[in-house]
């Protein structure tokens, strides 16, 4: 027997817990921040408001979101929102490019990604096949400080 595929199902509104946590906002891989000071309001994602965001969710595990989806030009920013670190996040990753390629019909997905924040990311995203794009320095105001944020993307393998 073959090994076990995660599947993204479509939201609803019982899913809606899923869509607020600890991870920084927009992250291509947003896993809880560890040193989150206690105060700092939680991210949220909206729900899906036109044809221009994707909204999926894992069950009792996170969200995945595609935004900003271009349907002429075939290209949409991913983002995923994991409730536990403890998790493996790379099934996730693996099931959200499966989703956006083969059932959007998708060309290229692309991320934010903020260095440093998440011990091993840019490990999972290297194995899922995407790659570095560039680097927008202090982009983002993170624990009392500006971070650079960077922008990695992958294309579907037909369009390499």
């Amino acid at each position: 027997m073959g090994a076990h595929v995660m599947k993204l199902k479509g939201f609803r509104a019982a899913d809606a817990a899923l869509l607020t946590g600890d991870w920084l906002p927009g992250e291509l891989l947003g896993l809880p921040v560890v040193d989150r000071p206690p105060l700092a309001e939680p991210s949220r994602v909206p729900p899906p408001r036109d044809d221009r965001d994707e909204l999926c969710v894992v069950p009792g595990t996170g969200f995945v979101r595609f935004t900003g989806v271009d349907w002429i030009h075939r290209h949409a920013r991913l983002e995923i929102g994991l409730r536990s670190a403890a998790e493996d996040p790379r099934p996730v990753l693996e099931a959200a490019l499966r989703h956006g390629f083969r059932v959007l019909g998708m060309r290229r997905l692309y991320g934010w990604l903020t260095p440093g924040v998440y011990d091993g990311t840019e490990t999972v995203l290297k194995a899922c096949g995407l790659q570095w794009e560039a680097t927008v320095p202090q982009a983002l105001w993170v624990a009392g400080g500006a971070m650079d944020r960077q922008l990695w993307g992958a294309l579907h393998a037909s369009d390499d």
